[in-house]
């Protein structure tokens, strides 16, 4: 059963799916700024102050520079693909942002530490566990997502 961050990871997808489509070309180029957001976390510069700016940056670009005018067809799937990033990126960091903890030699996801409404709707979440699993043991999602230093202890 889906869970509240289920339904708000979910929705960050869906948002950035349709206004991908709406916006198109804006879109794509944001997009295009968070693959180089992706590239600099490999170099230690993460964090949301990047990735806000860097995206920014890549729609301002986009809306001035004097781009020659493309069909609509191709800019709403340019907008969808730069959307589709965006969202899967927002979706997977509202699933993994949740405080952690090492236990032993193993993690606990999400903390016991957490308040019981919060911990219940990550802990419930069929999506949140593997989301986070998977940027756990990717390095450079890890490093993008900024997993590395946020153990409670």
């Amino acid at each position: 059963m889906l869970t509240w961050v289920d339904l708000l990871a979910l929705l960050s997808l869906a948002l950035g799916m349709a206004l991908g489509l709406r916006a198109g070309l804006p879109l794509a180029f944001a997009g295009a700024g968070l693959l180089l957001y992706l590239l600099l976390a490999q170099l230690g510069l993460s964090g949301a102050g990047w990735g806000l700016g860097l995206g920014l940056l890549a729609g301002l670009l986009a809306k001035s520079l004097p781009l020659p005018p493309l069909p609509r067809g191709l800019e709403a799937l340019l907008g969808l693909l730069g959307g589709t990033l965006l969202g899967l990126f927002l979706a997977l960091a509202l699933w993994t942002g949740f405080p952690w903890e090492a236990v032993g030699g193993s993690l606990r996801y999400p903390s016991v530490n957490l308040p019981t409404p919060i911990y219940r709707g990550v802990s419930g979440s069929p999506f949140a566990r593997e989301a986070f699993r998977l940027a756990w043991k990717t390095p450079w999602l890890k490093r993008a997502l900024a997993l590395e230093g946020q153990d409670l202890r």
